[in-house]
């Protein structure tokens, strides 16, 4: 007899996971979370010179090394339902307690965006998994502004983690809180356009999908119109509805600030006799 139970219904993890090789009890992880051997050469710069714990790393490197090989190979549906499985349990298994925690706040944004991008990538199915990702969201922003307290330089982590924040965050009250961000930090990188944010979130952590881009743009659209047209309150798209308003002085800080369904039942879960 088997059974599942809703990671989504209960609000948090059901199961543990086996470990990277696949021993243990839990769930298993795909072949692909196997690295290629060429993942250890990887650039991986930004993140290296910062303070992230390693068993948010370790996720971050293999899912780079997982979407890479994605690329070159087909990567069905069911596979990735199975990794967002995987990675959102085992991300949520090892977060700290809130009340004790020593880790980092970068490694907690990574941590945090990276389950948030894994719902958004996959998708929801029959359950919706919108209360969820808010539950996460609303971490997210904590440990984001935690994040801020700290003076340092905006770089291509820092568009990678405003744009999932933007999309998962869509249609919420936090949504105005990640806009007024991304402009600041696109400001600040002098970035103009769509394409200048794709650069900088690609060569952090980006899986090509058949709508991917599609997610993603018409926020970065809207802040570039109104940016490009200081005064100017136009509607993000699918973003909401909420009227954005950009006046010229807020262009840019005084200083710097710191920073398809695939048809199966979203239980993320898995079969326990």
């Amino acid at each position: 007899m088997h059974y599942r139970v809703s990671m989504i219904v209960m609000g948090h993890p059901q199961f543990e996971t086996q470990d990277d090789v696949g021993i243990g009890d839990g769930i298993p992880p795909i072949p692909e979370w196997q690295m290629d051997p060429t993942a250890l050469y990887d650039d991986l710069s930004e993140l290296i010179s910062m303070e992230v714990d390693y068993a948010v790393r370790n996720v971050f490197v293999r899912l780079r090394s997982a979407f890479q090989q994605a690329q070159r190979i087909h990567f069905p549906t069911t596979r990735l339902h199975d990794l967002t499985c995987f990675v959102i349990h085992r991300l949520l298994l090892t977060a700290p307690d809130t009340e004790s925690s020593h880790s980092s706040s970068i490694t907690e944004c990574i941590r945090y965006a990276i389950i948030l991008y894994m719902f958004i990538i996959h998708g929801p199915t029959y359950y919706s998994h919108a209360a969820m990702m808010h539950s996460i969201v609303i971490r997210f922003i904590d440990q984001l502004k935690q994040l801020e307290s700290t003076p340092r330089v905006y770089g291509s982590l820092d568009a990678w983690l405003l744009a999932i924040g933007l999309v998962a965050s869509t249609g919420t009250p936090d949504y105005q809180w990640f806009i007024e961000r991304a402009r600041i930090m696109a400001a600040s990188l002098r970035l103009s356009n769509w394409n200048d944010v794709l650069v900088r979130i690609k060569c952090i952590l980006w899986m090509e999908t058949l709508q991917g881009e599609d997610i993603f743009r018409p926020h970065w659209d809207a802040i570039f119109s109104t940016m490009n047209h200081p005064g100017a309150c136009i509607s993000p798209g699918n973003a909401g509805g909420e009227l954005l308003c950009i006046s010229p002085s807020s262009l840019v800080p005084s200083k710097p600030e710191p920073a398809n369904t695939n048809g199966r039942q979203w239980d993320m879960s898995v079969a326990s006799p």
